[in-house]
């Protein structure tokens, strides 16, 4: 022992306080920086909500836990061979993975024996993910360590001091009895409201803002064409004749098509390859179209905006007023800025056929789902060898 273990030791001791290590165990890209701000406040929550004679000492580690199980039941038990090479005493794992248990959604497994739980990010759904996640882990660490039950399922308040808001947030949730382990037990969510918040904390795992400069081809070309459609006489006049559901009309559609085509282009749609992945692969489907209409709606948002400023500055009025027969207004440079986006957005779909495959899937998802996706090609690419390799044999036969 070194002495500045025996120092931090004798200090323990003069205090009378103990410390218990809590590990954070986290996915790579979005449960990493979730990880990283949960460690900030996470010694005080639970110094205040389960137990201040204790030292909390919250640490992250981030490694790709997931990167070869997608099994509930495997993910927790490597979770717990994870952290047995750490001195933590709990390991909490976040994940960006969404897992189910048949048609609920699964919210946390919790393991008493080994000391351990895991977090399915996306089952928290899209909004005040944070603050949510925060709770359940302060909830199952006084559970882990004895303190109180952990009662996702239950909405009164527990001896642990714990508050009802971690449990508000999380109803409708139900314990389940799983494995062979007497005190392991998962959490889950109703099917149907539970899988509306799965698919919304999907789709906000990936980060579809991100789309506006993962994809620089398709929103270079959106840009261009807009800003060549601004100095269109032809679209001054259709601008302001064309009317609020005409310009709406072909604002959707435009928006349709760029998601439509940067599916077909770059295979982003998935098909089942048995019938149990029916549902399953029709979540990821949605959640992909979900991410892709939100990312082109923030593209052409910023776009719009674009065109309206350009508009403004460079449209001198006496020329603009030329063509509409009268003094333009604001709101002329509004339409126009509006009919110039929704155009633009249809050459943005061709030149997202620009952008690299891997471009636009680092554009459109999260770490995990990239990785799924990439696991899925390749036993694509697997089974498709053996079909050929078994079809050269049987000619040779």
């Amino acid at each position: 022992m070194t002495d500045l273990d025996q120092d931090q030791g004798a200090s323990s001791v003069a205090d009378g306080r103990r410390t218990l290590v809590v590990g954070l165990l986290a996915d790579p890209d979005t449960p990493a920086e979730l990880a990283a701000k949960l460690a900030e406040d996470l010694p005080d929550e639970l110094a205040a909500q389960v137990d201040g004679e204790i030292t909390w000492d919250v640490r992250t580690m981030t490694h790709p836990v997931t990167a070869s199980v997608q099994d509930p039941e495997e993910v927790l038990r490597a979770v717990a061979d994870q952290t047995s090479h750490t001195d933590w005493d709990i390991g909490i794992y976040l994940t960006d993975l969404p897992m189910q248990h048949g048609e609920r959604p699964i919210l946390v497994d919790l393991d008493h024996d080994r000391r351990v739980a895991g977090l399915s990010l996306p089952s928290f759904g899209p909004f005040l993910q944070h603050h949510e996640v925060r709770n359940a882990i302060v909830r199952l660490v006084a559970d882990l360590i004895g303190t109180a039950d952990a009662g996702l399922d239950r909405g009164q308040h527990h001896p642990s001091r714990i508050g009802r808001a971690a449990a508000k947030h999380l109803q409708p949730v139900h314990a389940l009895r799983v494995g062979e382990g007497e005190h392991t037990r998962r959490y889950v969510t109703t099917p149907w409201r539970g899988r509306a918040r799965l698919l919304a904390g999907m789709v906000r795992t990936n980060q579809p803002w991100r789309l506006v400069l993962g994809m620089r081809s398709a929103l270079a070309a959106v840009v261009g064409t807009s800003a060549y459609l601004t100095i269109t006489s032809t679209i001054w006049l259709l601008s302001t004749r064309l009317g609020i559901g005409k310009l709406t009309l072909t604002s959707v559609l435009s928006i349709a098509l760029m998601v439509a085509w940067i599916i077909g282009a770059h295979h982003l749609w998935e098909h089942a390859r048995h019938e149990g992945e029916r549902e399953e692969t029709a979540l990821y489907n949605a959640s992909t179209v979900l991410t892709l209409s939100i990312g082109v709606l923030v593209m052409s948002a910023a776009v719009y905006v674009l065109t309206l400023l350009g508009s403004l500055f460079f449209l001198e009025p006496s020329v603009l007023g030329s063509s509409l027969g009268r003094p333009p207004t604001l709101g002329d440079h509004l339409l126009l800025a509006w009919l110039a986006t929704g155009l633009a957005t249809v050459a943005g779909a061709l030149g997202s056929g620009l952008d690299s495959e891997d471009a636009v899937r680092r554009a459109a998802y999260g770490y995990r789902e990239r990785q799924r996706r990439d696991e899925i090609g390749q036993d694509a690419e697997d089974d498709e060898e053996t079909e050929n390799t078994d079809g050269r044999t049987s000619s040779s036969g």
